[in-house]
């Protein structure tokens, strides 16, 4: 299947506080991560590649064009979950250039390269905006499952199911009954 973009790098950067003067060429691959890891997952694989399908359909002329109700889902919901989740992926890599002698930080005449902690504070800002807009996307699939049956039924051997599951807090619980937690809880506290 040919590689499809959901948005445009000009749609991204309308969106976001990123410069005309950052080159298309590094913003690129973030479009295409954001959209294979974040939205692949919110969609699962057959929904994901149905899309696809349909925008490469709907430009050329194929069977199977995406109708009025999957265009709605394109332009009210997963292009605003791309354009923060691209963001989010692209902000540390932004003041970076891969070279074959090294990987080098970027420096204009007139701006200092923010530090790390500032760094980190804007991605966790990004990441909590990202989220929101998954979950958002998410409810509307929940609530609209009959419209989009590539959703609720995804084809047998799918590559990547959808997740319902748009927030992640970084803690890990152990499986298991109620006990497991207390053991867990008092070994770790002691």
């Amino acid at each position: 299947m040919s590689k499809v973009k959901f948005i445009s790098v000009q749609f991204l950067r309308d969106q976001t506080p990123i410069e005309d003067n950052v080159d298309a060429d590094k913003l690129t691959p973030w479009i295409y991560k954001a959209q294979d890891t974040k939205l692949q997952q919110a969609l699962g694989t057959t929904f994901y590649d149905r899309l696809k399908q349909g925008t490469i359909d709907t430009i050329e002329g194929g069977a199977n064009p995406l109708n009025a109700l999957e265009l709605a889902l394109i332009k009210d919901y997963i292009k605003q979950m791309l354009v923060e989740w691209t963001f989010y992926l692209c902000m540390p890599h932004l003041n970076y250039k891969m070279t074959n002698k090294a990987v080098s930080q970027e420096n204009a005449q007139f701006s200092n390269p923010s530090a790390l902690d500032e760094i980190k504070y804007l991605r966790a800002n990004q990441k909590n905006l990202a989220e929101f807009y998954t979950k958002r996307l998410i409810e509307y699939l929940c609530d609209h499952t009959e419209d989009f049956p590539e959703y609720n039924n995804p084809a047998d051997k799918e590559n990547l199911h959808k997740s319902k599951r748009a927030y992640s807090s970084g803690i890990a619980m152990p499986k298991g009954n109620k006990r497991s937690y207390s053991k867990f809880y008092k070994r770790y506290t002691d």
